[in-house]
């Protein structure tokens, strides 16, 4: 080889690498990555709790004086948060058949192991649990006595 050609495979070598460098190296440099907070539904859900006066309120009244007492609170969930916390809450000792979603709300089908049950309706309540969410996974009820969250699959 000629010294020639030996000058140019070290600069085309050189070149190489500092091309590789500044394409690997710099690219993470130049790129911020910020990390979202993650938040925990299932701790975040556990802590919620029903005030006791309110409760000895809604016991203490008859229900014709207090005919929709938990329209003032509205739950709202994304599909995905829910999701999860029907996956991971505590389950009850119900078994989830199905729902279908009507005009008049909705219409969800429960065994409790020797009957099959319907509840309905834009807010359904069934012994001391109120239906927050449902899916196809499951239901998501609030235990209106304690005030933890609950799912039905």
């Amino acid at each position: 080889m000629s010294r020639r050609t030996l000058v140019l495979l070290v600069v085309m070598g050189a070149v190489w690498v500092l091309a590789f460098f500044y394409l690997f190296r710099g690219s993470t440099s130049v790129a911020t990555f910020q990390q979202e907070k993650v938040v925990d539904l299932v701790s975040l859900v556990s802590k919620i709790h029903i005030d006791s006066n309110l409760k000895k309120m809604v016991i203490e009244k008859s229900p014709e004086s207090l005919p929709e007492v938990f329209n003032p609170v509205r739950l709202s969930f994304g599909k995905e948060a829910a999701d999860t916390l029907i996956v991971t809450l505590p389950t009850l000792s119900y078994k989830f058949l199905g729902f279908i979603k009507t005009e008049n709300g909705v219409r969800i089908f429960l065994s409790d192991g020797r009957n099959r049950f319907e509840i309905s309706g834009k807010n359904p309540v069934f012994d001391r649990y109120a239906v927050t969410y449902v899916s196809s996974l499951g239901v998501l009820v609030l235990d209106v006595e304690n005030g933890r969250f609950f799912s039905i699959r």
